[in-house]
């Protein structure tokens, strides 16, 4: 595999993706009762008192909600238009376009580094921006580290030629179903890595990062992946039926069931 050329493509597939959406849509997302796990997770332990890097911030959704929960962000992405944008929707947020694999600030400057939904795009693995995520931490510092969960209902949704997948793209059932037709996706990301709950547990420890806490999280987030029937909108939005359905599912296979893993380590 030529990482190089892969990291470009990742890079601009990113690009269009922003290029595609606004923060004003990705904003609506915070509301979403997934995001609201997140959150409620989340700052249980963000440190309200110390400088919270957000690294891969892209369009800023995580950003501009915990900078308005007046936690100290800075956020960092490496597509200069997404930051941009960002800024002209809030000039007052602290920005820099730098690769998360070497960070411009010195060691142990920050309280806590959040990592949401970056690393599995990276063809070399997470383990380097990892350890660049611990050089500049403070001493007990937190890093956040959320990647998409390997699990049997995740490798199922993930899947394009899963049964599902195609009895939802065969035009005859979706007419006979009273869908419209389905739009034309794009080809899937050129990297895309789900990541195993040893797996991210072992690199974070020989990182030196002590696990003070995981969870499993977006159980409804699979089941709108997999089935249309859960879908409220078609901005990622999960009905009611998912809702309830995804309460189950975290109760009884939390982890064979969640769409993204949420580890929290300590420098």
């Amino acid at each position: 595999m030529d990482l190089e050329a892969v990291n470009r493509e990742v890079k601009r597939e990113f690009e269009e993706e922003w290029a595609g959406t606004s923060v004003e849509n990705l904003l609506i997302t915070n509301q979403y009762p997934r995001a609201k796990e997140e959150f409620t997770c989340f700052e249980k332990f963000l440190p309200k008192d110390d400088l919270i890097l957000e690294a891969g911030c892209g369009l800023g959704p995580k950003l501009i909600y915990f900078t308005q929960k007046h936690y100290s962000m800075v956020g960092v992405d490496y597509v200069f238009s997404a930051l941009e944008r960002v800024h002209k929707h809030n000039p007052n947020l602290t920005l820099a376009q730098t690769d998360v694999h070497a960070l411009p600030f010195p060691k142990s400057f920050f309280g806590a580094y959040l990592s949401y939904g970056v690393v599995e795009h990276f063809p070399q693995g997470p383990q380097q921006a990892i350890l660049e995520a611990h050089r500049v931490l403070k001493p007990g510092g937190l890093i956040f580290m959320m990647v998409p969960a390997d699990n049997p209902l995740s490798r199922f949704v993930y899947d394009e030629q899963n049964f599902l997948h195609k009895l939802r793209k065969n035009g005859l059932i979706r007419k006979l179903m009273g869908k419209p037709p389905l739009q034309p996706k794009d080809e899937k990301p050129s990297y895309f890595k789900l990541h195993g709950r040893e797996e991210m547990r072992n690199i974070l420890e020989a990182s030196k990062f002590q696990i003070i806490h995981e969870q499993p999280m977006s159980h409804s987030f699979n089941l709108y992946l997999g089935f249309e029937c859960f879908h409220k909108d078609t901005n990622g939005r999960t009905n009611s039926l998912a809702e309830g359905l995804a309460a189950l599912l975290r109760k009884i296979f939390p982890w064979s069931t969640c769409n993204h893993l949420l580890f929290i380590g300590k420098k």
